[in-house]
């Protein structure tokens, strides 16, 4: 059975100009790696300079009966980009809102205890807070519609208390020792509303119950990074299933150690292992997602596709984010198969180009 060392996070993510590597059963106080001392082994610049290499990105992805969606954000510091894209999955119409941001200091918070990633705008409203000493995180939006798609209003909360709330964290190696990427990622239950008014329309609101899966990153990134991502949250009987799992470009020389994938069952943590994620039957045909230590055996088949090229100064992303349904098997790190049919998800392609 496949295990991965956790240990407490530490006080600081880099130490004397070297990152602290490993997983870690909960979340520092800041994802911070600044100061990395010669990232990129070229030549000895000051580390304010190789800094500015530095990527950051959030996603939040929801799941209730009736819908499910994502809310991303990427902080290139001189300019930044938000979305909100979620499906209704009964009648399986998308709805996808953008937001670009100037430059600022700082889009997503490097602090965990207490910060957010806010989106301000007349038409384009977004923001996703935390507060971990009061045990909250909240997502709120108000986003003006057009011709083709609906004003939304939408108000989420999930209590950090709940016992099936867990967290995790980790530095890792990006590929090289030399650099890293920073991950925190959490899994908790939320309620809410979500309110749709098309143009002359009666407004459509709903309750909403059900789960959500946090993720935000910072790494060195190379000047192109792939990568493939799944992501599930939702119930099973009466279980909060939630996993996150990744293969990318940036994946450490020595993935069983040093990984980012984990699974959350009723707030217990499963550290993953490595794993391949493929499509041969074309990007929107089945993808196959699995690892060579019996722990990840899933399929999963596109419902919708959502692709788009965004242009930001000096980035480059081509993405594609798929909602759709995986079917196989995960296992706990106590050997229980968890069996997943119809369970409702989303995968991304993504290319960025710095």
């Amino acid at each position: 059975m496949y295990s991965r060392q956790m240990t407490p996070p530490p006080e600081k993510l880099v130490h004397h100009g070297k990152p602290v590597f490993g997983t870690f059963d909960g979340i520092p106080n800041k994802l911070d790696i600044r100061g990395v001392y010669r990232p990129f082994g070229v030549l000895p610049l000051p580390t304010f300079i190789t800094d500015l290499r530095i990527r950051s990105s959030l996603v939040y992805i929801f799941n209730t009966d009736e819908f499910i969606g994502v809310v991303s954000f990427l902080d290139l510091k001189i300019i930044g980009h938000g979305e909100v894209l979620f499906w209704n999955k009964k009648t399986g119409r998308k709805y996808v809102y953008h937001a670009v941001t100037g430059p600022r200091r700082r889009l997503i918070s490097k602090n965990t205890r207490h910060g957010g990633c806010i989106s301000f705008g007349r038409r384009r409203y977004i923001r996703i807070g935390w507060d971990r000493e009061k045990q909250v995180m909240s997502f709120v939006c108000n986003l003006k519609g057009d011709s083709a798609r609906p004003n939304v209003a939408a108000t989420i909360k999930s209590d950090l208390s709940d016992t099936t709330f867990r967290g995790l964290s980790a530095v890792l190696p990006a590929p090289t020792m030399r650099r890293c990427k920073a991950v925190w990622i959490m899994a908790a239950p939320f309620t809410g509303s979500l309110s749709l008014q098309p143009q002359n329309q009666v407004q459509v609101s709903s309750d909403l119950q059900g789960s959500v899966l946090f993720k935000s990153v910072r790494s060195y990134n190379k000047l192109r990074t792939r990568s493939r991502e799944a992501w599930g949250t939702g119930k099973i009987g009466e279980k909060t299933i939630s996993f996150s799992i990744s293969s990318s470009s940036l994946d450490a020389v020595n993935p069983d150690i040093y990984n980012e994938n984990v699974l959350f069952v009723d707030g217990e943590l499963t550290p993953l292992p490595p794993v391949k994620i493929t499509f041969p039957f074309g990007i929107k045909g089945k993808w196959i997602i699995q690892d060579t230590e019996n722990m990840v055996d899933l399929s999963f088949t596109p419902i919708s596709d959502h692709s788009r090229i965004v242009s930001l100064m000096v980035l480059r992303a081509q993405k594609h984010i798929m909602y759709g349904t995986f079917e196989g098997m995960l296992k706990t790190k106590d050997g229980k198969e968890i069996p997943l049919k119809d369970f409702s998800g989303m995968v991304r392609k993504q290319l960025m180009r710095l």
